[in-house]
């Protein structure tokens, strides 16, 4: 009796694993692939770009501010939003500008000569078009939804995946090792099994670290700062600026590289800036030395005022996250309204960044991109043997579902696991009613019989 128990608990966790990897599977891969591919954005950025973004270091670079009436000159009547400053010595400055028609524009100079040497379209660019798949399949608000509606999906499908391999019998072969020998279905189970088990933990904290930036869960998250100081983005914003903080300052979000400030100061309130204009990039300049980049490296974007009552915001997140500053600037006094370091983060703030500077393979230099890559192809490889797996198995033009029968129920430790999913992340649980309501609706509505499909 035990042994029809164990079988009944072992069809019902595999017809739920079927089904999240059905649903997970395509997407997964997409979202692995190009997850892989923009663990490398800088590189790709500086072959893209190499004509243009590849200078010749000549001793000091100019000050900001001649660099600004230079993009200026060579672009008249352009709008300034924001400059990326040089990561290190050889590399061109970029200074993003909207022109009179509405475009918007990288225009890459030489901050040694003040010379520009191409401008690019930042919409184009290989590694945000990669991005934006990634993050939103290039779907907006809704693809957000779906990414993270996958992303927690796969949790699950990890969590089903392992109590499936969990084995009875410890051994080495079939267990932890593949059998490259055998044939056939068990080739391809050990394939996706093994390697899918070994990896699971690694991908769960991808998967973790990411979803801080998810379109639903991530703001959810945030909120809760609002009442638990512990897990507050910033706690000295936790209350508004004591300058009018009324209006948020968006920094125009859909810049590629504004889409890279920290996930702890876009949860903080924008103060809000005097209105005026007396103050140039030559003062907001000086602010620099307060940057450890000696320390840290490069990273530093300064985002101009774009709306009335804006303000400038430099912004450093250098690989390591612990380097991570933000001074927000009033515009019309140059009085300092924001200067939030790492020690201004909350707990948990601090685990959210070193997990996205993790999850993006900075933290830990070349070592940390590798160890990530390694992780997605194993992910994608677990994936694809999963796909063969079925599709060798499943009858022509049948789908080809675990098999459960009336009386066959979750462990119970799977069904609090997949409980858990659901009040963690409410996505899962929106999902999970639906799914639920269908299947109640096909047994109370279908011919009775000994197996459900």
């Amino acid at each position: 009796m035990a042994k029809t128990g164990e079988t009944g608990a072992y069809r019902s966790v595999w017809r739920w694993h079927f089904y999240a990897g059905l649903f997970s599977a395509p997407l997964l891969i997409v979202l692995t692939l190009t997850g892989a591919i923009y663990l490398f954005d800088r590189e790709i950025d500086g072959w893209w770009n190499r004509e243009m973004q590849t200078v010749a270091a000549g001793g000091a670079a100019l000050p900001l501010a001649a660099q600004e009436a230079a993009v200026r000159h060579a672009v008249p009547g352009a709008v300034i939003g924001r400059v990326r400053l040089p990561h290190s010595a050889g590399e061109a400055a970029v200074w993003n500008v909207r022109l009179p028609g509405g475009a918007a524009r990288d225009v890459y100079l030489d901050p040694y000569r003040g010379i520009v040497t191409g401008t690019a379209d930042p919409e184009l660019q290989p590694t945000v078009i990669v991005r934006d798949l990634h993050g939103n399949l290039m779907g907006g608000k809704i693809g957000s939804h779906i990414v993270e509606l996958v992303a927690c999906w796969t949790l699950v499908m990890l969590a089903t995946g392992v109590w499936l391999w969990w084995p009875r019998r410890w051994k080495l072969r079939g267990v932890l090792v593949p059998r490259l020998s055998a044939t056939g279905r068990r080739f391809w189970r050990d394939l996706h099994a093994i390697p899918a088990t070994m990896n699971a933990l690694l991908v769960a904290l991808l998967v973790l670290t990411g979803l801080p930036w998810s379109a639903f869960w991530g703001q959810q998250f945030a909120r809760i700062g609002e009442s638990v100081p512990f897990v507050a983005p910033s706690p000295n914003f936790k209350a508004p600026p004591t300058v009018n903080a009324a209006a948020a300052d968006e920094h125009a979000m859909h810049d590629p590289d504004a889409a890279k400030l920290p996930w702890t100061i876009r949860q903080t309130q924008m103060p809000h800036g005097s209105g005026g204009h007396g103050v140039g990039i030559a003062e907001i300049e000086r602010l620099l030395p307060r940057l450890h980049r000696e320390r840290f490296g490069g990273g530093v974007r300064i985002f101009y005022p774009v709306a009335p009552g804006g303000v400038f915001t430099i912004s450093y997140v250098p690989d390591k996250a612990a380097g991570q500053r933000t001074i927000h600037v009033d515009p019309g006094t140059g009085e300092i309204l924001g200067d939030i370091g790492w020690e201004n983060y909350s707990p948990v703030a601090k685990a959210v960044e070193w997990g996205v500077s993790l999850h993006v393979g900075r933290e830990y230099g070349l070592a940390n991109q590798l160890a990530n890559l390694a992780v997605c192809l194993a992910l994608v490889g677990g994936v694809v043997a999963g796909i063969v797996l079925w599709w060798r198995r499943r009858p022509k033009g049948e789908l080809a579902a675990p098999i459960t029968h009336a009386d066959d129920r979750l462990p119970p430790v799977v069904v609090g696991m997949i409980a858990a999913f659901a009040v963690l992340f409410p996505l899962v649980g929106a999902s999970l009613l639906l799914v639920l309501g269908g299947r109640w609706l096909s047994r109370r509505y279908r011919a009775p019989g000994p197996a459900a499909r």
